[in-house]
């Protein structure tokens, strides 16, 4: 004779699933944003030093103010990749208890680095290299600014607007699809046809 697992004899550990409402411990953020203060420290540090070791004569902050709202777009970009393709990567893992939800989040930031850290910037060459040239020539001028900021900022607006709407989309596709769309705006803004600002041969890859 069979025996009849009762609900009520389920162990609680085997139907409770990740406990992902938990907050951080106020140290954690206190840590993150000390990280994140500190490095962009060190940003603002380098871009003098550099500038001062070249003995150029600073006659306006504009370009440092433009370069560091660049900077903060682009960690806002990043944000938005985090949250974004991250929980693509670690979902199985967390639903399936594998480990904690904070520890396989750590995991997956790690493991990213390492990946920029040996790959030894092949795929960011590989993606930069869709840019018009001029425009890489001339990134410290205003249409270099204004490059980056279009780039930067669409690939935020499509990311949040597929996060939102629950559609699938890769975060470096969209970057990608952004490069390509500067570079045929480039291109018809200088009286040339859409498709002769972009590396055709390169985006196909």
């Amino acid at each position: 004779m069979s025996d009849v697992a009762l609900p009520g004899s389920i162990e609680p550990a085997l139907t409770k699933g990740p406990d992902l409402d938990k907050g951080f411990h106020p140290l954690t953020g206190i840590i993150y944003l000390g990280v994140v203060a500190a490095a962009l420290l060190f940003v603002a540090y380098s871009i003098y030093s550099d500038v001062d070791a070249t003995g150029t004569r600073v006659t306006s902050y504009l370009p440092y103010l433009l370069l560091f709202v660049a900077l903060l777009i682009a960690l806002g970009f990043e944000f938005v990749n985090g949250f974004h393709d991250t929980a693509n990567a670690v979902a199985t893992v967390i639903y399936t208890r594998s480990l904690p939800a904070h520890i396989a989040v750590v995991w997956s930031g790690m493991f990213n680095l390492f990946g920029v850290l040996l790959s030894t910037g092949a795929v960011a060459f590989g993606i930069v290299s869709l840019l018009p040239v001029e425009l890489i020539l001339q990134v410290g001028s205003s249409a270099g600014f204004a490059m980056v900021f279009a780039l930067l900022i669409a690939a935020i607006i499509w990311n949040l607007g597929t996060w939102y709407l629950g559609l699938p989309a890769s975060s470096s596709h969209t970057l990608i699809g952004s490069i390509i769309g500067v570079g045929v705006a480039n291109a018809m803004l200088h009286g040339r046809s859409g498709t002769a600002g972009v590396d055709w041969e390169q985006a196909t890859k």
